[in-house]
């Protein structure tokens, strides 16, 4: 499975790792991507800590 570095969407919200039933810190913590922690993404109450920086490609001129 899948880990990610989730944080509270917002400064002050508590969201709760239903495992532990610790609140998530506000600097984030290293989760399993399961079916709650995708919820809760979509749901806009956690996001990525720090996103996968996009790949830059390099233009060929043909």
């Amino acid at each position: 499975m899948m880990k990610l570095k989730l944080k509270p969407a917002t400064p002050g919200l508590v969201v709760r790792d239903p495992v532990t039933a610790e609140a998530l810190p506000e600097n984030g913590k290293s989760v399993q991507l399961t079916s709650y922690w995708r919820r809760r993404m979509r749901d806009g109450d956690v996001i990525q800590d720090k996103p996968a920086k996009p790949i830059k490609t390099e233009k060929k001129d043909t």
